[in-house]
């Protein structure tokens, strides 16, 4: 016990040191007879290895995010400060909270049976006070896999490609589920407006095909519809008019809930069956015995241009012009 505390009291004076490293101290003037002694034992009755390159490793026992909710965090991110805001446009960029989990890879989903069309890609300008008139690329994409579900968004980026990869991306997260009668065409006719756009589809039978605006035809397409006619009225913006599109086609009625809904059976007339009646719904519940009362019919708005189409009143517009004989 005594060695160990002289040990520990000539450790400061280099005794040690000198000793492990294979040094004998001779008794000197500034040297004590006790400590050359000591440092002569050590080295007869003592092994000492030879010194070794050593790796020290600052580690944390715990982690400074894990003492701070993220809204304290925040906080110092976001915080403003004064003192460097002087003169008109010399505002900094304020910072906005994100959500830094979003974007990560979940599973390995793929979307191999999507199609992806571009409705729209146009240049666009922003004037902002420090960069002056700063422009960018928006694009309107739409997907689909052709059987029912079907999507749309809007990307802008200052690259073409980077703002076509965000709305593809954009829309791919955003699908509707659009129902069709016996995978070919709508349930019934449908008259939709988006602000100053106003469409009306009409339903039609197999092999009609597809006369519609050519965005609508696009769109039909990625979602299945193979018969249908659509009529245009008002603005032709493109993103209006997608918006009405899937604005009409996911709140059309299919026959089974509109019998469930009026608890009566649902009949068709078509023109190969003549003046004879075609169920195609019966309601679930119980059935009503008294018909649908008249105020509960539909009162639809008709075009004057498809009456006149449908009594073969209206003529072409050549009819009556005189064309000269060569």
């Amino acid at each position: 016990m005594a060695a160990a505390v002289v040990a520990g009291r000539f450790c400061s004076s280099g005794i040690f040191r000198a000793a492990w490293r294979g040094y004998s101290l001779i008794p000197g003037p500034g040297i004590h007879g006790q400590y050359s002694m000591l440092a002569c034992a050590l080295q007869a009755h003592c092994c000492i290895s030879a010194p070794r390159d050593v790796t020290v490793e600052q580690r944390r026992q715990s982690s400074f995010f894990n003492k701070l909710t993220a809204d304290e965090l925040w906080k110092g991110v976001l915080a403003e400060t004064t003192g460097g805001r002087k003169g008109r446009g010399k505002r900094t960029k304020k910072k906005l909270k994100r959500d830094l989990n979003r974007g990560q890879i979940i599973g390995e989903e793929t979307y191999e049976d999507f199609d992806t069309r571009v409705i729209e890609v146009k240049n666009v300008f922003n004037m902002t006070a420090k960069e002056g008139r700063k422009k960018s690329t928006s694009a309107l994409v739409a997907v689909g896999n052709g059987k029912g579900a079907a999507g749309f968004a809007v990307g802008r980026a200052t690259d073409r490609m980077a703002a076509l990869r965000k709305a593809k991306n954009k829309a791919i997260r955003y699908l509707h589920y659009i129902e069709r009668y016996e995978d070919h065409t709508i349930y019934h006719d449908i008259a939709v407006s988006f602000k100053k756009t106003t469409i009306r589809m009409q339903k039609k039978n197999k092999g009609h095909g597809l006369r519609c605006h050519r965005a609508i035809i696009t769109m039909c397409k990625l979602i299945g519809i193979k018969d249908m006619y659509a009529k245009l009225y008002g603005s032709g913006n493109l993103l209006n008019l997608t918006k009405a599109l899937f604005k009409g086609l996911s709140r059309q009625e299919t026959h089974q809930a509109l019998a469930n809904k009026k608890s009566l059976y649902v009949v068709e007339f078509r023109e190969e069956c003549g003046p004879l009646p075609i169920m195609v719904a019966a309601p679930q519940g119980v059935l009503r015995e008294d018909p649908e009362p008249e105020d509960e019919v539909p009162d639809v708005k008709l075009e004057w241009n498809e009456v006149k189409a449908a009594q073969g009143m209206k003529k072409s517009p050549w009819a009556n012009v005189r064309r000269t004989v060569w």
